[in-house]
């Protein structure tokens, strides 16, 4: 899983990105024009329990991979715009933008719009999203146009379905209807082909809070929640600052600290957790003596496709499954003792994978 980190100057994106990545991009002024990328280790208690069960040589948690792109150096609206060039290019490689909006005050940092409104915020990168699908969709259809001059009568007729259909789709982002909210019919996925379209992808929001603000961010998340309600779309508060801190202390430095606080669950495990859910994602897991490892698919993901997460061998020569629930594994201390009362499953190539599951994929080739 790949994750844009967006946001407005000043609002804080590139510490959570270190926070979340244990990470040590400049910041502020300092910061360069490139995108920062990094890995954050997903966290799974289910792992640490797997592991001191087994123990096995190395324990593997699954990753997710953030970039965070610059923002503006002035915003302007969509005048300017947030998403073209070479920010448009880096973001066709994401699965989904994680926007961060500024929730905290801070007199020597002020706001590039003048005050400090993370719904307004959300609004503003929200329509540039949009508008730069818009943008995207004119060109898309001025080439169109170009080539239906010389086609044939059969490909004149496609490319007049063509341009209908992007043509519906601009007058629904005109309306301020972004794309994630709709399932594409087979006319319009072909109309689209080859055409990245950023308001289409998951919208997770983190609204980055001041410390003072801690004790309130259960009402904070559920307040963005609402505001960016919809399909393929949540919203988390986090104070970013607070988190980059603990991040680089050591795990019983942490979680006192975090007591003493009140914080809470990690900022790492909200935002992961958000983005699991929003985008549709499980964890299977395998394990041994050699390795314990988790895997991320999505949801109901046949058995063969996700062994193909391991290696294309296993894919392509799948027999079958070995699979025990988590917890009936951690009850019964084996997959033999599991397998002995009854609880170890032989599951087929077409078995949609549970979160949770392991398994144990037996193949040939």
């Amino acid at each position: 899983m790949r994750i844009g980190i967006i946001g407005l100057p000043a609002s804080g994106k590139t510490t959570l990105f270190n926070a979340l990545t244990r990470g040590r991009a400049a910041t502020g002024f300092a910061a360069g024009r490139g995108a920062n990328i990094g890995v954050a280790h997903v966290p799974d208690s289910r792992l640490d329990a797997l592991t001191e069960l087994y123990k096995p040589e190395r324990t593997v948690p699954a990753e997710v991979t953030y970039v965070d792109f610059p923002g503006p150096s002035e915003y302007d609206g969509p005048k300017g715009g947030m998403f073209a060039g070479e920010a448009l290019t880096q973001l066709q490689t994401v699965d989904a933008v994680l926007v961060v909006v500024r929730g905290f005050e801070d007199a020597s940092v002020p706001h590039v719009k003048g005050g400090i409104h993370w719904r307004r915020d959300v609004d503003y990168i929200a329509f540039d999203l949009l508008f730069a699908d818009i943008a995207l969709l004119d060109r898309r259809i001025e080439r169109l146009t170009k080539d239906i001059k010389g086609a044939s009568q059969a490909d004149r007729a496609r490319i007049n379905n063509d341009i209908e259909s992007l043509r519906q789709l601009q007058a629904e982002l005109e309306e301020g209807t972004p794309l994630r909210a709709r399932k594409f019919t087979d006319q319009e996925r072909g109309a689209v082909r080859d055409t990245f379209l950023l308001s289409a992808l998951p919208f997770l929001v983190a609204v980055n809070i001041g410390e003072s603000d801690i004790p309130n961010s259960d009402q904070i998340t559920s307040e963005a929640s609402k505001a960016v309600g919809g399909q393929k779309s949540g919203a988390v508060a986090v104070c970013a600052s607070l988190e980059a801190e603990l991040a680089g202390m050591d795990a019983d430095e942490e979680a006192d600290f975090r007591e003493s606080m009140e914080a809470g669950e990690s900022g790492l495990s909200r935002i992961i957790n958000l983005s699991y859910d929003v985008l549709g994602l499980i964890s299977f897991l395998t394990v041994g003596e050699d390795e314990v490892r988790a895997w991320t698919v999505e949801r109901d993901t046949p058995a063969a496709v996700a062994a193909g997460r391991i290696h294309s061998d296993i894919e392509r020569g799948f027999i079958r499954g070995e699979v025990v629930a988590y917890d009936d594994l951690l009850e019964c201390g084996s997959q033999s003792e599991a397998r002995t009362r009854g609880l170890l499953r032989s599951e087929g190539r077409e078995y949609l994978m549970q979160d949770g599951d392991t398994v144990n994929f037996l193949f040939s080739v």
